[in-house]
């Protein structure tokens, strides 16, 4: 263990008998353990997402999984901060030139705010891999490593001798392979009342509005203009503009999400014209 570590350790001792951390408390006190460890730097965090620098490479981890550890037995938080670190410096995959074929199939697209690209710049980190998409919005590109992403940059692309179209085009197919296979949409209403909803929680939600395919489906099951919304990553939502009323309460409602739920993408609507995703202006 490193000094670090063993700092760490130490400083949370005794942690067993106070009071239960709401997910906030146990973000925040995530992020300050973290600060000691020589091998891990946060750049960011929004709710229980952390961005880190882990070993040298970008990485997305979401603490979800060690706040409910945490809330089953609370006295062992300092065993779910260790456990925490090790996944996160045991995920780094060697991202030689020659690993491009080993990383393949879980390389995955994640619609994120262009604004993180400001992040990405003031933090004098390599400039990530991605390319733009709608309103204020781009996709970037990662490798799904089961309860975290680490964020392909430009220098993966260079040693990988990737373009990002190549890039984008292995993103897409595995994200609609692992939607066929795992991923299921829910179905509420009838006629211009139907709602359609990607809810499944694995980080790609949102970004299942790259699967136009899907959208031309449900667009052909309603009347009017279909209707997409992003709120927030882990959740799309699909509707018909036929009834102004359901048109307004909806709208109403994925403005609120984007602004209140974790992860928040954005209130802009979607729609799909001819096959292709495009901005959805309802005023």
């Amino acid at each position: 263990m490193s000094n670090g570590q063993s700092n760490a350790h130490r400083s949370a001792q005794g942690n067993g008998s106070m009071p239960t951390m709401s997910a906030e408390q146990f973000a925040g006190y995530m992020e300050k353990r973290l600060t000691v460890y020589d091998d891990i730097e946060v750049i960011d965090r929004e709710g229980l997402e952390l961005r880190l620098r882990a070993s040298g490479a970008d990485v997305t981890a979401d603490l979800g999984t060690f706040y409910s550890a945490y809330l089953r037995d609370p006295s062992q938080l300092d065993v779910v901060v260790e456990t925490f670190v090790r996944s996160v410096l045991g995920i780094q995959p060697d991202r030689s030139a020659s690993d491009y074929a080993a990383l393949a199939e879980r390389i995955f697209p994640m619609i994120k705010p262009l604004a993180m690209l400001l992040e990405v710049h003031e933090r004098h980190l390599p400039m990530l891999a991605y390319r733009e998409f709608l309103g204020d919005l781009m996709i970037t590109y990662v490798v799904d490593e089961g309860r975290s992403a680490a964020y392909i940059n430009e220098e993966h692309l260079d040693r990988w001798g990737v373009s990002v179209q190549d890039l984008h085009k292995q993103a897409i197919e595995n994200l609609r392979r692992r939607t066929d296979a795992q991923v299921k949409y829910t179905v509420v209403g009838e006629g211009e009342q139907r709602l359609f909803m990607y809810n499944s929680g694995d980080g790609y939600d949102a970004t299942r509005l790259l699967l136009a395919d899907v959208l031309a489906g449900w667009a052909r099951e309603l009347p009017g203009n279909l209707v997409i919304g992003i709120p927030n990553r882990d959740f799309l939502i699909a509707f018909s503009d036929a009834n102004p009323e359901i048109l307004h309460a909806v709208i109403a409602q994925v403005q609120s999400d984007a602004a209140q739920r974790q992860y928040g993408l954005t209130e802009q609507l979607f729609t799909l014209v001819q096959g292709i995703v495009k901005e959805y202006n309802w005023e």
